[in-house]
């Protein structure tokens, strides 16, 4: 094209034009650059996702949206752009925002950002949609590095009325970003929720626990998936010279599995052979706040088998809890097979006879050893904290139980593919018909041989556990009740003066069967009833009651002879009666 004075006027222009975007160009960079020189890589925690609101209706005092709040907890500026959230997988990118130190960012949809009077606040175009009952939330930096995740479910509302609505989740403590649902509660404030501002649940907690080892999985028979109850250093973690497994297979590679970090795969140098258990062990797994546990650090694990009819056993349901404490289900393993919850489902069986909503266990692919029993729940915490669980490890939280009426109705347990495993048909009318109070007391299976369907193969469980075992040995039996009653009171020779030795005594029994009923009352020699120990009391197979020489109404008895008389029957008409002697001493001042 020839330069005329027009086309060169026009080419000047166009010149100009490119000049300038070129020219915004360099300045955004610049500027991006400029704020940037006053951050610093940020590391994972130093930006916490501090505040989630779920199920924002019915609404409680907060605007009907949903939002999540971000705390930069480090100690210099956090440069936000191009840094993702995700939500169940669903990703959004974040637009730039310097998050200053110790600062709050609230992001929710655009459409909810004028309802909040804040000025720390982003709407973002598409915004996830957090789920009401469970959701993985992860906060990514610009590099996709993970800096926090949350992995939330109706159970950290701790039951009440916060979880139906209108109430938001909150932090606790900062210090401990990684210690999970022990570090979150319901929001305590009036409105629901502190969107933008200092959490109402803020606290100077101490460290929530440890990093246990919880339960094993299997990828294939050449990978093992463990599962702690923490998030653990992922550097460590990572060092395959922390895990042995028994059966002389070495561990010749893992890879700590993120966004959470709670979750450990080894590589294995050989095979896991099928029907052989095999032990892995851990040792100097720190978390990510340098804890460590010393106490659950091994696991048992085998390749699993698909279960038929009765290989797993409804052992314990637990179906008119106390107020406020979850409901539980218990299984046990009657198999010689190691078998995955990730097979198994429960339901319950409408009046009708239909099956209703089945409830998948989504454990991860924990697996049920031989032998072994495992509560399945919605709030470990919750129940735990009200029953003696002893036996921690064996108590499985999942999003949800099938509906167990107060009056009666039907748990079945079946395979994915809809086999039915095993079922059970409860009613209040087999409890111990004695029993005063229904209320928080469990129903436990007597005999692993009999069916779940025989009505007399179940019993209320006994006063001195607690009426519950979740996890453990139920109370009631009769697979091995002993032949004969056995009572024993040890030491004969006590001395309650707190120095750690024969402090108390303890009245132990075997029983020969299950529901017998005790009284136990102690005596001076003059005579006079001084304690008493139970009163028409369910009593297990087996178990005791200790006494540490104090009378009623907390009085401090003198040292001397004293005579415990015991009264055991049952409702088939046996009786005994018994009396056994112990001596108090205390020491002279």
């Amino acid at each position: 094209m020839a330069l005329t004075p027009g086309n060169r006027l026009r080419v000047s222009f166009e010149n100009y034009k490119s000049l300038f975007m070129r020219l915004a160009l360099v300045c955004s960079s610049l500027l991006l650059l400029f704020t940037a020189g006053f951050t610093q890589t940020p590391a994972i925690y130093d930006v916490v996702i501090h505040e989630i609101m779920p199920k924002p209706s019915p609404v409680v005092g907060l605007p009907p949206y949903e939002y999540i709040e971000l705390r930069n907890i480090s100690a210099a500026p956090v440069q936000l752009n191009n840094w993702r959230l995700a939500v169940n997988k669903r990703e959004v990118l974040l637009p730039a925002f310097l998050l200053q130190p110790d600062s709050l960012l609230l992001l929710c949809a655009p459409a909810a950002v004028s309802s909040y009077n804040i000025s720390n606040i982003r709407g973002i175009d598409r915004f996830p949609a957090i789920a009401d009952d469970s959701a993985l939330v992860v906060l990514y930096d610009a590099s996709r590095r993970v800096i926090h995740a949350v992995d939330y479910h109706q159970g950290w509302y701790a039951g009440g009325k916060a979880g139906k609505g209108g109430t938001s989740l909150e932090m606790i403590n900062t210090a401990f970003p990684c210690s999970g649902k022990a570090n979150w509660m319901a929001s305590p404030a009036p409105a629901g929720g502190t969107p933008g501002i200092t959490n109402a649940a803020a606290a100077n907690t101490i460290d929530p626990g440890k990093p246990d080892l919880l339960f094993t999985a299997l990828a294939d028979s050449m990978h093992v998936l463990l599962q702690f109850s923490g998030t653990l250093d992922s550097v460590v973690a990572a060092d395959p010279a922390h895990y042995q497994l028994s059966g002389g297979i070495q561990v010749t590679g893992c890879r700590v599995v993120p966004p959470l970090f709670n979750r450990v795969e080894l590589r294995l140098g050989t095979a896991v052979q099928p029907q052989e258990i095999y032990t892995v062990s851990t040792t100097g797994l720190p978390d990510c706040n340098g804890a460590t546990s010393n106490m659950y650090i091994s696991a048992t694990l085998g390749m699993p088998q698909l279960p038929v009819v009765n290989d797993i056993l409804i052992n314990e349901v637990l179906f008119y809890p106390p107020a406020g404490i979850p409901e539980f289900i218990e299984l046990y393993n009657a198999s010689r097979k190691v078998v995955s919850l990730d097979e198994l489902q429960l339901c319950a069986r409408n009046a009708s006879g239909k099956l209703a909503v089945f409830k998948k266990m989504n454990t991860g692919g924990r697996l049920l050893v031989p032998g072994q029993l495992l509560a399945l729940t919605t709030d470990k915490d919750l129940l735990c904290g009200y029953y003696h669980c002893r036996s921690p490890e064996n108590i499985q939280e999942i999003s949800s139980l099938p509906s167990m009426p107060l009056d009666g109705g039907d748990v079945v347990l079946l395979r994915t593919d809809s086999i039915v495993i095993d079922e059970l048909p409860y009613s209040s009318g087999q409890h111990f018909p004695l029993a005063s109070e229904l209320q928080g007391i469990s129903l436990e299976r007597l005999q692993y041989g009999l069916p779940a369907s025989d009505g007399a193969n179940w019993h209320s469980a006994a006063a001195n556990v607690g009426y519950a075992t979740p996890g453990s040995l139920n109370s009631q039996r009769r697979g091995d009740a002993g032949d004969s009653l056995n009572i024993a009171l040890l030491p004969e020779v006590f001395s309650p003066d707190h120095d750690g030795t024969d402090d108390i005594t303890k009245l132990s029994w075997r029983l020969p069967g299950p529901g017998f009923v005790g009284n136990v009352t102690v005596y001076n020699l003059q005579g006079k009833p001084v304690k008493y120990l139970a009163r028409n009391m369910l009593m297990g197979n087996t178990g005791y009651l200790p006494w540490d020489g104090i009378g009623e109404n907390a009085v401090v008895l003198p040292p001397g002879i004293y005579i415990f008389f015991i009264e055991i029957f049952n409702l088939h008409g046996f009786v005994e009666r018994l009396k056994r002697t112990v001596v108090m001493a205390r020491k002279l001042n």
